[in-house]
């Protein structure tokens, strides 16, 4: 049986290719290979897209939310045995639904759960929560294929 891991922020940028500013995982909470993760994105004041969306009354944007449940839901393949190698990139999204408002100073936990994985493609049930509220939930697809064959490296 595989064991829950925890990871920190060093360990989930051995693992995704983001970079800040793009990087929406600060924490891997718990992750069991290949059935579930719940991880952590801290809102902060100062993330750029801010000073955009919107002056005065700062909102954390949908399409970020989606991001960032991808980005922790993607764990649940990447740490997988053998999976090491693999890159993934974004195929699909289907029923999400925004209940709440994020803002500046939230913290977001997503919890997700693989609904079918094969062929490289996995889907998965993502719900985000700040302070055990639902804010958002949905499936979320990704394709993962080896990183030599998108990377032109390994």
């Amino acid at each position: 049986m595989p064991e829950i891991l925890h990871l920190d922020k060093e360990q989930i940028k051995k693992i995704l290719p983001h970079r800040e500013p793009f990087l929406f995982v600060d924490e891997i909470l718990e992750v069991l290979p290949g059935e579930y993760v719940i991880g952590k994105k801290i809102v902060r004041e100062d993330e750029v897209f801010f000073k955009g969306h919107f002056p005065g009354f700062p909102i954390f944007p949908g399409v970020l939310i989606v991001e960032t449940a991808a980005q922790i839901s993607a764990f649940i393949i990447l740490t997988m045995p053998g999976k090491e190698n693999l890159f993934g990139y974004f195929t699909g999204i289907e029923h999400f639904r925004f209940k709440k408002i994020v803002r500046p100073g939230d913290t977001l936990i997503v919890k997700s759960e693989v609904v079918s994985y094969g062929h490289g493609i996995a889907k998965s049930k993502a719900k985000v929560f700040v302070k055990e509220q639902l804010v958002a939930e949905g499936i979320v697809s990704a394709m993962f294929v080896d990183k030599k064959n998108v990377l032109g490296k390994e």
